[in-house]
């Protein structure tokens, strides 16, 4: 399973985890689904087929369950683990699709926005995969983290949702879980052209509404050099709270 379909997977569930009622309001998990579809589905990168294949592998139903019944996102991941072995992101296209579509569900003022402004920002030659994966594995787990240690039973949620993908994608997880939050390196790490994508992961893994993850947040856009006025767009996509005035 590529590590990119990992990091779908820990996308969805740290944006359930962080705006379930907003996914709920905005048409539930069938809504993402389709936002998913819309903004990734057509694209190909690496041989990979795009979103549309994460749809394929739900055998054409996930699309109309809701985030309340059907299994709800809860059940979309177990089929992604279990029977989606083929399908992944799709690349930089993918993560794109992927955010807009999460955007798009969590009432999110321009999710088709925050998938052009990362469409646009793509490097001129894409990273190998499993590099960009990791990167936005690292995003999100030093995001969750920002506030103090992940306690035990958001870690224990965490594997949960890992639980059916390659033991070498959760070996890579919780080595992360036990590395030191560091937005400058990871930052440093970035390859031109992946900044937005890098500081959008990190967003839609907290909700920014204390010292601590505005904090880390400002250090790693910083050093991405992403922008205020970027960053406040960003966050509005995502239907997070801006940390700029």
């Amino acid at each position: 399973m590529s590590l990119m379909n990992t990091v779908t997977k820990m996308a969805i569930g740290f944006a359930m985890a962080k705006g379930m009622d907003a996914i709920n309001k905005n048409g539930g998990l069938g809504q993402l689904m389709e936002g998913m579809a819309k903004g990734g589905g057509t694209r190909q990168a690496g041989g990979m087929g795009g979103l549309s294949d994460i749809m394929k592998q739900l055998g054409g139903g996930g699309a109309a369950q809701t985030a309340g019944a059907g299994g709800g996102l809860g059940g979309l991941l177990g089929q992604l683990a279990g029977g989606g072995g083929g399908a992944a992101a799709g690349g930089l296209g993918g993560l794109g699709g992927l955010l807009g579509g999460i955007a798009g569900a969590r009432g999110g003022s321009a999710g088709n926005g925050l998938e052009s402004m990362l469409a646009a920002d793509n490097p001129a030659n894409e990273p190998d995969e499993e590099e960009v994966a990791q990167l936005m594995m690292r995003a999100m787990v030093q995001a969750s983290q920002a506030d103090g240690a992940i306690d035990p039973g958001e870690r224990e949620n965490l594997m949960t949702l890992l639980k059916d993908s390659d033991p070498q994608d959760v070996a890579t997880v919780q080595r992360l879980l036990d590395s030191p939050v560091d937005p400058k390196g990871l930052a440093a790490d970035t390859p031109k052209g992946l900044e937005t994508q890098v500081y959008s992961m990190a967003v839609n893994a907290i909700t920014p509404d204390n010292q601590a993850e505005a904090q880390y947040l400002h250090e790693l856009g910083t050093a991405l050099g992403i922008r205020p006025e970027t960053a406040n767009q960003i966050h509005d996509s995502l239907g997070a709270p801006r940390i700029y005035a």
